[in-house]
């Protein structure tokens, strides 16, 4: 199922001054999001598959040998995926009754572990559901840069933006007007933000912590790119970025070292974009192939291609031209 590889799909475009290749094949595993582990060993891949004890959940690929595993299977359409400010890495269900799944030193977990979806038992004690958290679509959430709040969205045509409290493990939703009201089951976080008539969102998908402290969230139904402040007395949520050329934004990554904004574009054809704070420039173009998961790790980008009718499905690496070797 998983293979290391040269291999360059079928009819990828990548743009000059760009080269890419693939680190990992696989197939009817959907790879969705990334995430680097913090000793930059590890690359992590969730899969967007349907929820069964043999369908891949979480993937993992070693940057230094190449080496790849199955690190857990059972999750229902697993995609958000983030490393949190304690090292435990959160990966949640996209669905209106997915959960985060937290699992507590990646690295460390022997391949092959198993969640019982419906009991929601698992085999290992280092992976647990996050119930406090809330219970809906779960693509896009990230983290505050002082570690107080995680920040989620409900991807959804209806979904509302979340702000959970780690230290207390209290849930709340945003209101336009009234700020983060807060949640008593997060089992219903949904009925309940409903109720509080909390500010609707148009299918928000992934979101990005950029380094002053902001959130960039993607609305992917309405093309834009929002952003969210919680930095003063009262949270707001802005339109940040809209181009024509941005159909539908959905995966984000800062590029601090460029200064460039890494978006993935789910339209057909799907693109890889980066936006410079004045032009959207066109990196990477697949006619057929959904590209998914963007990263940045050093000069490196990575990214995922989740091919149509079963083909092979492939992780790449993008490198300037000018950089070579086989480092992550």
């Amino acid at each position: 199922m998983l293979t290391s590889c040269e291999l360059n799909p079928l009819d990828v475009t990548i743009a000059s001054g760009w080269k890419a290749k693939s680190i990992a094949a696989m197939r009817h595993t959907k790879p969705d999001m990334l995430a680097l582990s913090p000793s930059g060993t590890w690359l992590y891949v969730s899969c967007e598959s349907t929820q069964s004890l043999l369908a891949p959940s979480l993937i993992a690929i070693n940057l230094e040998n190449g080496r790849q595993q199955i690190l857990l299977y059972g999750l229902h359409r697993a995609d958000g995926l983030k490393f949190a400010p304690d090292g435990s890495l959160w990966l949640g269900e996209e669905f209106k009754k997915g959960l985060i799944w937290r699992i507590a030193e990646p690295d460390k977990l022997p391949e092959e572990q198993r969640v019982d979806r419906d009991s929601l038992r698992s085999s290992h004690a280092a992976i647990a559901p996050l119930k406090a958290v809330g219970t809906f679509s779960h693509e896009g959430f990230t983290f505050s840069r002082d570690g107080k709040f995680a920040y989620l969205a409900d991807e959804w045509e209806e979904g509302c933006v979340y702000r959970y409290e780690m230290s207390t493990r209290k849930l709340a939703v945003f209101h336009a007007d009234k700020g983060w009201l807060p949640i008593t089951n997060p089992d219903d976080a949904r009925l309940e933000a409903e109720m509080l008539h909390g500010t609707y969102f148009n299918r928000l998908e992934d979101m990005e912590t950029l380094p002053d402290g902001s959130i960039l969230m993607a609305e992917t139904t309405t093309g834009k790119i929002l952003k969210l402040d919680d930095s003063g007395n009262k949270p707001s949520i802005v339109k940040w970025l809209s181009r024509s050329e941005i159909k539908h934004p959905d995966n984000l990554a800062w590029d601090e070292k460029r200064q460039w904004l890494w978006i993935t574009d789910d339209d057909k054809p799907s693109f890889l974009w980066a936006w410079d704070g004045r032009t959207v420039h066109e990196i990477v173009r697949h006619e057929d192939a959904e590209i998914t998961g963007v990263i940045v790790a050093g000069d490196n980008i990575y990214f995922n291609m989740q091919m149509p009718d079963g083909n092979t499905e492939v992780t790449m690496k993008l490198s300037p031209a000018a950089i070579s070797g086989n480092g992550g």
